[in-house]
This record gives C-alpha cells, sequence and structure tokens, in this order.
C-alpha cells in the first residue's frame, strides 16, 4: 500500500489542532497552560510530517506549500492572539484609554512576521545546518512562556502585563522571526555526538532547566540557542 499520502495527512491534521487552539484562545474556555498542551501536540506533528515525508521519499511542492499554511496558524496567528490577550489584561493607565484600544492589535505583528519569515524559507535555499531567522515553532513556544507566566499572578506577572514590555516583546520577536541572523538546524541527521555537539549542549542545559524552572525556563534556553548559533556561525565562517 503507498503511504506517500500521510505526511500530508499529517500536516492537515495539525492545522486542524491549530484551528483548536485559536479558537480555544478566542473563546478562553481554557487556561493558557492547558491549551498550550495542544500546541506540544502540533510541534511534534510539525516535525513528523517532514520526518515521514523524508523516510517515504514523498516531499512535493504541495506538501512544502501546506506545511508552512499550518505552521502559519498553529505558530504565526496563535501568538498573535496570546500578545493581543496579554495586551488587553495589561492595565492601560499608562497609555490611555483610547491608545489601550488599539494597542492589543498590535500582537499580530508577529503574525505578519511569521508569514514572511515561512514565504521567504519557502522561496530560498537553505543550508542543511542553519535555519534564516527563527523557526515560528520556537517563537510560538516563547510567546506562550510569557503568557503562561502572565497568568501566574505574581511579580513576573506584572512585570510582563506592562505596555511597554509587550511592545518590546512585539518587535524583539518580530525582529528575530524576519532578520537573516543565522540559527541551528535542529534536525538531527544522525545521534552522533561528532558533528552535534552544540545541540546537545543545548538540550542538555534545556532538560535539568525546564525540570528545575519549568515555564520560566524556556525565555532563558531561547536565549542560550541565539547565542550558541551566533557563536557556531561565527566560528564556522572563520
Amino acid at each position: 500500500m503507498n503511504f506517500k499520502f500521510l505526511p500530508n495527512l499529517i500536516t492537515l491534521f495539525n492545522l486542524f489542532l491549530g484551528c483548536i487552539v485559536t479558537l480555544l484562545l478566542i473563546e478562553n474556555n481554557l487556561e493558557v497552560k492547558n491549551v498550550f498542551i495542544i500546541t506540544i501536540i502540533c510541534l511534534i506533528l510539525d516535525y513528523l510530517d517532514g520526518y515521514i515525508a523524508r523516510k517515504l521519499n514523498a516531499k512535493s511542492d504541495v506538501g512544502i506549500q501546506l506545511d508552512s499554511l499550518a505552521d502559519l496558524v498553529s505558530f504565526g496567528l496563535v501568538p498573535g492572539i496570546l500578545l493581543y490577550n496579554m495586551f488587553n489584561e495589561a492595565p492601560s493607565s499608562s497609555v490611555g484609554s483610547i491608545s489601550s484600544s488599539f494597542y492589543p492589535f498590535l500582537g499580530f505583528i508577529i503574525t505578519l512576521s511569521s508569514a514572511y519569515r515561512l514565504a521567504r524559507y519557502n522561496t530560498r535555499k537553505s543550508t542543511s545546518k542553519f535555519f534564516k531567522g527563527l523557526p515560528t515553532p520556537a517563537n510560538a513556544v516563547l510567546i506562550y512562556s510569557f503568557a503562561i507566566i502572565s497568568a501566574e499572578g505574581n511579580s513576573f506577572s506584572n512585570i510582563i502585563l506592562d505596555y511597554n514590555i509587550l511592545m518590546l516583546i512585539v518587535i524583539v520577536s518580530s525582529i528575530l522571526l524576519a532578520s537573516n541572523l543565522k540559527l541551528l538546524n535542529f534536525k538531527f541527521k544522525s545521534l552522533k555526538f561528532k558533528g552535534n555537539r552544540r545541540k546537545f549542549f543545548i538540550i542538555f542545559i534545556s532538560v535539568p532547566a525546564l525540570i528545575i524552572f519549568g515555564i520560566y525556563a524556556i525565555p532563558l534556553i531561547l536565549s542560550v540557542y541565539i547565542l550558541v548559533s551566533i557563536f557556531t556561525f561565527y566560528k564556522s565562517k572563520n
């Protein structure tokens, strides 16, 4: 039996779950940390469709475009909604009532940046070692971490739920998505330590950090990932 349809089916299921996440966030039916579990499934599916396509030799132009469309919803639109909700939850006294009604829509700049990043990825040749710009799934996880922390009701929540901090998150996140910054590709061709040292280094840091600090570790892990990627790229150029 020919199973070459399977990667596209997985991609469509990813898109289906992305639509569910979007609806749940809009209707506010579940806590953000519970909605995040569905997005984790989307992340797994996003990896599986490409992996299975390579194993079945089932790569196609339709599959590439479909993957980007699914990613735009699951990892592009969703972060925009998360930031929209955070802006609405932030005290508006510092910007005034008129400005506060406009600011939340700025969260969708991340959705636009994600769309640009995905379109560029499909039209440019990329190396197997580096991505250009922050991958949309990684950015979605980062924005989720801020959204979950902001709902904790502690001092960190008060820091994040500030219009200036939220705008800073939008700007930095959008720049990382749309930039030409070379970041390590985490698709392993083999599990050998040689050639994957820096990837394993990031993993060895990430696992204990997540166990100890939970969701609070994600911004730190992303920062380590970016710094190690920059170091690796410039070392390879010399």
